[in-house]
């Protein structure tokens, strides 16, 4: 199951589709690739059951991730792509808003924890503080 489609897009930004592009589905594929890669930097560190090498991004519950999917296709993809393809103003200072959205969401998601299928269905990861991650066991 994906993160996002085009109509998780269209529920958060309607007006993405009155600029003649009927579609961006080919953005949802690598912006899926980009979150499960911002979630593993992210958040293995901040949680003892699941390692490194261990990680699958499949194995993530697709509807945690839907709305930083959709800020990670607007801000890096969509929104880019129509501010060299149209003359309307403002696609940069909407790209910089998406952007900082997609970090507050995947860091909130995060620090609440996080819906992962570690082999026996969906299983709720608790993240530690950060601070925790830091300290210096002897």
């Amino acid at each position: 199951m994906a993160f996002s489609t085009d109509d998780d897009l269209r529920s958060m930004l309607p007006a993405i589709f009155n600029y003649g592009v009927t579609s961006f589905e080919e953005y949802h594929a690598p912006a899926e690739k980009e979150v499960a890669r911002d979630v593993r930097r992210l958040w293995i560190p901040r949680q003892y059951r699941v390692s490194f090498s261990e990680f699958d991004r499949f194995r993530l519950e697709a509807a945690q991730w839907s709305r930083a999917a959709c800020c990670r296709v607007l801000g890096w993809h969509a929104l880019a792509r129509l501010a060299t393809e149209t003359d309307t103003e403002g696609f940069v200072a909407m790209i910089a808003t998406y952007r900082a959205e997609y970090q507050a969401e995947l860091e909130a998601v995060i620090a609440d924890g996080v819906w992962y299928d570690t082999g026996d269905g969906l299983e709720w990861i608790e993240s530690v503080q950060k601070a925790e991650t830091s300290r210096i066991w002897r």
